[in-house]
């Protein structure tokens, strides 16, 4: 219900501004009914534009096809790890799934020859505000962390590509591999509930936290160092 308070408060906002009220009615509207989305979000599991990622949520699980199950998309804080038992095996957490897609530099990127540092991998778009505004965070977080084994990885879904994918690359001054969607990811990690989507992995390949929403520096940032450190 977080979500509905925001559309609430953001409707009072524009009341105090407008004073056109054919223009009120419009936007009112159109906010009251993303309300009604996001007071549903969590029963039919619809992306809320008004929420961060959450970070008390059930922890991630692996799927029985060896894909990332859609329901651990919802775990972000607590994690596989807090889960288990103390004397749980590791192998109980999920297993990223490897792939092999084309970088922006027009070499092949493969997760797997990245094991042993910690992945942060980002499912995003161009036309996704969300994702534009967190990229920022992100090439901050790689320039201060590359020396510790973090590695973020941006996986887009843009239909049109790397036409738009490389100007808004250079645009933002990213720092880390880019790769374009063929089918692969969202076949391996999806389905998404929204965009975007960020899946930590730590550096044996096992997915810890599953991000649904929009993350920043000061919710991600705690988390990194710590399986950093491991």
């Amino acid at each position: 219900m977080q979500g509905q308070y925001h559309c609430i408060l953001t409707i009072i906002d524009f009341m105090k501004y407008l004073k056109n009220p054919y223009i009120l009615s419009v936007i009112v509207t159109g906010f009251l009914l993303t309300a009604l989305f996001c007071a549903i979000e969590s029963e039919g599991g619809v992306y809320c534009p008004f929420n961060s990622a959450s970070i008390n949520t059930a922890p991630a699980s692996s799927a029985n096809d060896g894909t990332v199950a859609s329901s651990s998309n919802k775990a972000f804080g607590a994690t596989n790890r807090e889960a288990q038992n103390d004397d749980s095996p590791s192998q109980s957490l999920t297993d990223a799934p490897d792939f092999t897609l084309t970088n922006m530099e027009g070499e092949p990127f493969t997760m797997s020859e990245h094991k042993g540092k910690v992945i942060v991998l980002n499912i995003w778009a161009t036309w996704c505000p969300p994702c534009r505004e967190e990229i920022p965070d992100f090439v901050e977080l790689q320039d201060e962390m590359r020396d510790d084994d973090v590695l973020f990885v941006g996986v887009s879904v843009d239909e049109s590509g790397w036409d738009v994918v490389k100007p808004f690359a250079d645009d933002y001054q990213i720092n880390y591999p880019i790769v374009v969607d063929d089918g692969t990811i969202n076949n391996l990690y999806g389905p998404f509930p929204g965009l975007p989507t960020t899946f930590f992995i730590n550096k044996v390949g096992q997915v810890e936290h599953v991000a649904p929403g929009m993350v920043n520096k000061a919710m991600i940032e705690p988390l990194l160092k710590e399986m950093a450190t491991r």
